[in-house]
């Protein structure tokens, strides 16, 4: 890492106000790394927080997850949809929560939080589907990295807001992607961002590597299908939705300039026919907007 980017990166460090993850994070992860863990004692230690358990039987209930029996407790989660889909779901919700509330808290006019947030439930449900239809990846992790995967973009926009509105400006005057703007003007871009706050918050490897390498896959390092994944639904999104940030985008148009080229061709068959079953994801967007917002 340059000196340039490590001061940059260095600012983030220095931030008094940020906050701290639920200790219902932190517990989880240290017992799914324990093998005497057991879904009771599992249980016992998320039901202490009733709103997180409240949300993950409504989201595993949800038809986005498309369970054929209703699941009516945290023992039941765990047991049908195993360890680490409980923890992706727990660290979605409590994630998703703090950085909802911290953005809110300061609101910045060059940022629609709603518009970021239904952007990334769309790349998060889409990843969540490309995992499964194409076996790369875990479904379950796929749908957090993809909640997840532009939380940079959200620190920046909240605590540099002067350097978040320089790379806007950049980018719709040079009708340039968001990521090529950052590469101009920022020593750091938002994966980098993002990265250095999932060490931070001593979040699971699979959610930092893939934040860090969502725009810059490297074939066979760890998390690389993860990766893969992300980067396909985050250029399918953009080009359905709009990108939230440029507009420079046509709906419904691919605009192939946003994926990876290893993503582009190892899911290419997938991109060309998005028309064809774009529309049934649509669908569980929409639910999952409707369940987050």
């Amino acid at each position: 890492m340059n000196k340039t980017k490590a001061g940059f990166l260095k600012r983030f460090g220095k931030i008094r106000d940020l906050p701290s993850l639920p200790s219902i994070v932190t517990k989880v992860n240290e017992m799914l790394n324990d093998p005497n863990t057991t879904n009771n004692s599992l249980s016992r230690v998320i039901e202490k927080d009733q709103a997180i358990v409240f949300k993950m039987l409504q989201l595993v209930n949800s038809p986005f997850f498309g369970l054929r029996e209703k699941i009516l407790t945290t023992n039941e989660a765990a047991i049908i949809l195993g360890f680490d889909a409980i923890r992706n779901i727990v660290l979605s919700l409590s994630t998703f929560n703090i950085l909802d509330h911290l953005f809110k808290k300061k609101l910045n006019a060059h940022f629609n939080v709603d518009r970021f947030w239904r952007h990334s439930i769309g790349v998060a449900v889409l990843s969540r589907y490309l995992a499964e239809k194409t076996t790369v990846g875990d479904p379950e992790k796929c749908f957090v990295c993809g909640l997840l995967h532009d939380m940079g973009k959200l620190m920046l926009a909240h605590y540099f807001p002067d350097n978040f509105i320089q790379v806007i400006e950049h980018a719709r005057q040079n009708d340039l992607v968001y990521l090529d703007a950052e590469k101009k003007i920022l020593p750091a871009c938002h994966p980098e961002v993002g990265y250095f706050f999932v060490k931070k918050w001593k979040l699971p490897p699979h959610l930092a590597n893939t934040i860090y390498s969502h725009h810059a896959i490297q074939p066979g390092a760890a998390f690389s299908d993860e990766s893969i994944i992300v980067n396909t639904a985050d250029g399918i999104i953009n080009s359905y939705y709009a990108d939230f940030l440029n507009n420079n985008t046509s709906p419904g148009n691919i605009k192939y300039e946003y994926f990876d080229p290893h993503a582009g061709k190892q899911l290419n068959v997938w991109i060309e026919t998005a028309p064809n079953w774009f529309p049934q994801v649509e669908l569980l967007i929409n639910d999952a907007c409707a369940f987050f917002l």
